[in-house]
């Protein structure tokens, strides 16, 4: 095959409809800012996800461990800009323990798809004595982080 061939080829094989290319995203969690009372609460936990991005469906899955107190809740959300809190998008399922997994499928919007290009969109793990989060991190391409 000639260049040219290869490269039309390329062209052709993009532009069929309904190919959708997935795009893999991945985030350490860490403990949320805290202050001089909360600092023993989230102080010392952590966790790892990953995310796949499948036309406008991402799917969210992870492990966490090491919290003070049972997960109570997790939630996928967007802030203006990374490292930026912000709103809840969905709900996630996770594990009501100390360590567990956090795990999740949801439909994207395109300002939404938008925001986790700009690495502005996280994951919050919420727990009993952090009912404000516990644990979150930003979604970065995979093998960006720690760049």
């Amino acid at each position: 095959m000639t260049r040219h061939s290869i490269i039309l080829a390329g062209l052709l094989f993009t532009a069929i409809p309904g190919v959708a290319f997935a795009q893999s995203y991945e985030a350490e969690l860490d403990p949320t800012p805290f202050d001089a009372t909360a600092r023993d609460i989230v102080i010392g936990s952590i966790g790892d996800v990953s995310a796949t991005l499948s036309g406008d469906t991402l799917t969210v899955t992870g492990k966490f461990s090491d919290l003070t107190s049972p997960a109570s809740a997790a939630q996928l959300r967007t802030g203006l800009a990374k490292g930026v809190p912000g709103d809840a998008i969905s709900t996630l399922m996770v594990s009501h323990g100390q360590k567990g997994t956090v795990s999740g499928t949801v439909k994207l919007t395109p300002a939404q798809i938008a925001a986790l290009n700009k690495q502005s969109v996280y994951v919050r793990i919420d727990s009993e004595k952090a009912p404000d989060g516990n644990l979150q991190g930003w979604l970065e391409p995979a093998g960006e982080r720690n760049n």
